[in-house]
């Protein structure tokens, strides 16, 4: 990712143990590695979740395109311009009919 060779490496190294100092250094890089590790996995996450909202919305966009234009049966009575019974509504008129 960094490219980074074995005289950078070797550079770092020793520009830590001089600045930081060699007693905090094994802690610094410790919690350093960490940080890398959490911001890969936060990336990979992140890379996962994007790849599946972008096969959903494939998804979508398919099944959009495959009912384009087809009629499908309407079993509860229900049209744009008049919405369906509530169940409960339903229930309230089975029982006065009896």
């Amino acid at each position: 990712m960094f490219d980074v060779g074995f005289t950078e490496l070797l550079l770092l190294a020793v520009i830590g143990v001089v600045v930081i100092g060699p007693e905090r250094l094994p802690t610094v890089a410790r919690t350093l590695g960490k940080m890398v590790g959490e911001a890969r996995r936060f990336a990979a996450g992140l890379q996962r979740q994007l790849e599946q909202e972008v096969k959903i919305e494939e998804l979508n966009r398919k099944i959009m395109e495959d009912t384009k234009g087809k009629e499908f049966p309407n079993d509860n009575g229900a049209t744009a311009e008049t919405p369906a019974v509530p169940a409960a509504e339903k229930t309230e008129e089975s029982n006065e009919r009896n």
